[in-house]
């Protein structure tokens, strides 16, 4: 966590913002820090990347391969 109040604030509103579910002033405050700080700005861009992953991962359906390496990997419940 930084100190900087901006950064916390940016760090806190992050998630949403790549989920495009801020206000619309929210959403200025948030892009007029990334522009202006690059450390939250590759945040938010490891934030992109990863939440674009998992979308992908999403929609692809799972191979049969993948699903009987999964199913061997699985321990039995006690």
């Amino acid at each position: 966590m930084n100190d900087c109040p901006e950064c916390s604030e940016c760090e806190r509103l992050v998630q949403d913002y790549v989920d495009r579910v801020l206000t619309d002033a929210d959403r200025e405050r948030v892009q007029a820090h990334l522009d202006a700080c690059p450390r939250c700005a590759r945040c938010y861009k490891l934030e992109e990347r990863l939440w674009k992953h998992v979308k992908r991962c999403c929609e692809e359906p799972m191979t049969d391969d993948l699903k009987h390496r999964l199913l061997a990997l699985r321990t039995p419940l006690q």
